[in-house]
């Protein structure tokens, strides 16, 4: 089967496996599993992000579900997938879909699918549309498009997802707020919401990359310091209070300090328990996925928080957040859910909560975070994706499953835990191979005591993927 669901839905390359038969046929099933779930009427709404066709992906998945009898809103616009999902919630709707391929590169567009109760669907109901999505492809019938559809029904979703982000943000400590603030909207789908956001409050805040460009500038639209150069750039020249980015589809969030230094997604989700158990007065446990820094375990234990871990992927940090008394939980790729909202992550209601975070402590994010690491100890991470072929990618994977390394390069493995990927725990720290689910690559995560180590470790792991 060529069309294959990863953590948060199927994304594929614009017109070799993603293409209109292709999105036809995945929206059929779906429209098939809501119609096998007697939850025709409850309807399935329809966004779309700023990537190359994603409006005219969405228009066909909505006149496919539509003529096969199941109700359908479609966005009049470009959303953030949080709004998507807000709209799902609010609608009481059977579901969502969003086409985004969130933050790959410009040649990749997809289709995440959102659950009724407002959040990423769970592992069980992914694998479930992935069988029905399998008996569309296996039966070789072309689903065509509909001929004489109906209207669809269109919603505007800016006001009422800006009402639910507003009813979470502080407003009095909002207004406090002085100084410029920056928020890189990386050509993606958050442009113009955090502008009309930050109106509300009379902030001083500058939309950078807020144009449509499906090409994202050449970069892919992912929040990490590699694809941040142009709001280094503003940092640097104009020394803003705030610093923020959210991904392609308005999801995930990124940040620089007043230096222009990267802070990542642990060491952001480190600053929110520390806000919102200081400052904010509330408690919960802490979920993070299995690629996530030393220090989130620190910090929750700073403040006697009960610290959960997940397989990496929001999808289960979501469910976790709907059984369990959570205060916030999050993955390494900026994705983070916060207490008394939707089970979902947000990138445009991350930002402003950090724009809160500065007024509040009437300090600049990166002093922060310093004092905190001072406090809990300091911790080195970092991220590299491997590019393989198909072949050499299954090798690794075979390798590791079979036999995982028991040195790499004279570094001593002292265990080796397998849950979504290999987790091999070395001398002063950790290193993690996860083959991903979207793309022809092998994410190399790995977080040690020592900044040096830190790069021999990642090199050291590269050249055993290499080689398997």
């Amino acid at each position: 089967m060529t069309i294959q669901f990863g953590t948060d839905g199927w994304r594929g390359i614009i017109s070799e496996d993603y293409t209109f038969s292709n999105v036809r046929l995945v929206a059929a099933a779906i429209a098939d599993y809501i119609l096998d779930r007697g939850e025709a009427d409850k309807g399935l709404v329809i966004g779309y992000d700023a990537r190359f066709l994603s409006r005219q992906y969405a228009e066909s998945c909505a006149a496919v579900i539509q003529s096969m009898g199941v109700k359908v809103w479609l966005s009049d616009s470009i959303l953030p997938t949080p709004a998507l999902t807000w709209q799902v919630m609010d609608r009481q709707a059977a579901g969502g879909i969003v086409i985004t391929a969130s933050h790959n590169p410009p040649e990749y567009n997809g289709l995440k699918f959102k659950a009724s109760f407002g959040g990423s669907a769970s592992p069980e109901m992914m694998a479930e549309l992935q069988t029905y999505v399998d008996k569309r492809e296996a039966s070789g019938v072309p689903v065509l498009p509909p001929v004489n559809s109906e209207p669809i029904t269109l919603f505007s979703p800016r006001e009422a997802y800006l009402d639910h982000v507003r009813a979470m943000l502080d407003a009095d400590v909002l207004k406090s707020m002085r100084g410029k603030i920056v928020f890189d909207c990386m050509h993606g789908s958050g442009a113009g919401y955090c502008a009309a956001l930050a109106k509300s409050y009379g902030l001083d805040l500058v939309e950078l990359r807020n144009s449509v460009n499906p090409s994202f500038g050449g970069i892919s639209p992912e929040p990490v310091m590699k694809n941040l150069g142009a709001l280094k750039e503003v940092v640097l020249h104009d020394r803003p209070m705030v610093a923020l980015a959210t991904d392609g589809d308005g999801d995930r969030i990124g940040a620089l300090d007043e230096k222009g230094r990267f802070i990542n997604a642990h060491q952001i989700m480190a600053l929110l328990i520390k806000y919102l158990v200081e400052k904010r007065g509330w408690s919960g446990g802490v979920v993070q996925t299995l690629a996530v820094t030393e220090l989130i375990r620190r910090v929750a234990g700073k403040y006697g928080l009960k610290l959960y871990e997940t397989s990496v992927g929001f999808k289960h940090v979501a469910q976790l957040m709907m059984s369990e008394d959570i205060l916030i939980g999050g993955e390494e790729a900026g994705g983070i859910g916060v207490k008394n909202y939707i089970p979902e992550r947000d990138g445009i209601l991350l930002g402003f909560l950090l724009i809160e975070i500065v007024a509040a402590y009437g300090k600049p994010l990166g002093m922060l975070l310093g004092e905190l690491m001072a406090e809990v100890g300091r911790f080195y991470y970092d991220r590299t994706d491997l590019h393989l072929t198909a072949e050499q990618k299954e090798r690794l994977v075979a390798a590791l499953r079979a036999m995982p390394p028991v040195e790499l390069d004279g570094l001593k493995v002292l265990s080796v835990k397998e849950a979504d990927g290999w987790k091999l725990t070395l001398e002063g720290g950790w290193v993690i191979f996860r083959a991903s689910g979207t793309e022809p690559i092998v994410r190399i995560y790995s977080e040690m005591n020592d900044s040096d180590l830190l790069k021999e470790t990642l090199r050291k792991a590269v050249r055993y993927a290499e080689r398997a």
